[in-house]
């Protein structure tokens, strides 16, 4: 028995997807997630503890030398 080489019934009238189309689907798809609320939320909070992290960093440069000297005791 063969089988005939034609698509199945329910691909017909669907253009195939092209670069072009694939590229702005993923480019659509990822401006629909980074304009989520709940990533904006998530990437805020990262970019705040990230700050809070370089100014803590910056204001006690010797912190590695005190916490040292605390744990000779």
């Amino acid at each position: 028995m063969e089988f005939p080489m034609n698509p199945s019934p329910k691909a017909h009238g669907i253009p195939p997807l092209t670069h072009l189309k694939t590229a702005g689907t993923v480019w659509f798809g990822l401006l629909a997630l980074i304009s989520k609320p709940d990533f904006i939320a998530v990437v805020a909070f990262c970019a705040i503890g990230l700050l809070a992290a370089l100014n803590v960093i910056l204001r006690f440069p010797d912190f590695g030398a005190v916490i040292e000297q605390y744990n000779q005791f």
